[in-house]
């Protein structure tokens, strides 16, 4: 039987919780007040967070240009936008504790759209790169949340799209069916619920709109441009699918014209995205 969501403030409450310490550093990233040694202090309260800061403290990814040896010597060197992506990187790849196929292709579309995000801001400039990341990894929150809360239900959809390579849509038509709700919305409400930046959360219900209509009426419709193209990018790389998604287009899109690429832009983009997530997974993968 269907397990269509009558109500989403009820499906939000099974939603898993950002773990306590990871909501105290959020909240003080947010604070002008907050300092690098309460920061460091508070992260030291719960040893494996601060550990696997360290390590990805220490990755290539992040740029670190020297062995970091503590959590206060990390959030100096790196900053405090550094360390937000770093905390909900992991906050969201701790959702999934035994994965399979489904977790990993679903964290690899993720990581990829994020690493996407990151090359664009690069290019235009519109947003930190740090920022640009975290709301690509999150795009795709609300599939990372179905398959946890509601998995078998949640299974039938992603091998569908694995196997008989849906289409984004198509997708997105099975998930209203299967549960009253789309993945964007459900992402939208996961993000809320973690409490962070708006903008996130724009960028995860916002990232399959392609009207310019619809665009307009976001706040900064720039940013929710970044996600939308960054998606894109992924699935026609083939970041969590079974193979690239040639069908998708990825050079003339509204979003490029927003953004104001050029061609050469969008091919530098996925250039420095497959580095980039190759470093990535390399490090972190599930």
């Amino acid at each position: 039987m269907s397990p269509v969501i009558e109500n989403m403030d009820r499906m939000v409450r099974d939603i898993p919780a950002m773990p306590v310490v990871a909501q105290k550093v959020m909240h003080m990233l947010g604070d002008p007040r907050t300092t690098n040694i309460t920061l460091g202090e508070t992260l030291a309260t719960d040893i494996s967070m601060a550990s696997r800061v360290l390590q990805m403290a220490n990755s290539p990814f992040f740029g670190a240009r020297q062995k970091i040896s503590s959590v206060s010597q990390a959030i100096f060197i790196l900053g405090h936008s550094a360390l937000r992506s770093l905390i909900i990187t992991i906050c969201t790849k701790g959702l999934f504790k035994k994965p399979g196929l489904m977790e990993q292709k679903i964290w690899e579309h993720g990581v990829g759209a994020g690493m996407a995000a990151r090359a664009l801001a690069g290019k235009t400039g519109l947003m930190e790169k740090d920022d640009a990341f975290i709301g690509g990894l999150l795009h795709d929150v609300g599939r990372m949340i179905l398959l946890v809360v509601y998995r078998n239900d949640y299974q039938s959809i992603f091998e569908r799209a694995y196997n008989d390579t849906l289409t984004m849509e198509e997708v997105n038509v099975l998930e209203r069916q299967e549960f009253g709700y789309d993945h964007s919305e459900i992402g939208a409400r996961v993000v809320s619920k973690w409490r962070l930046p708006n903008v996130y959360a724009r960028m995860a219900r916002r990232h399959h709109a392609d009207s310019a209509d619809l665009l307009g009426l976001e706040e900064n419709p720039k940013t929710i441009a970044v996600a939308a193209q960054a998606n894109l990018i992924a699935h026609r790389l083939g970041f969590g699918l079974h193979e690239p998604d040639r069908r998708v287009e990825v050079v003339s899109t509204i979003y490029v014209e927003m953004l104001g690429l050029a061609k050469s832009d969008v091919l530098e983009v996925i250039e420095t995205t497959l580095k980039d997530h190759k470093e990535f997974r390399d490090e972190f993968s599930l």
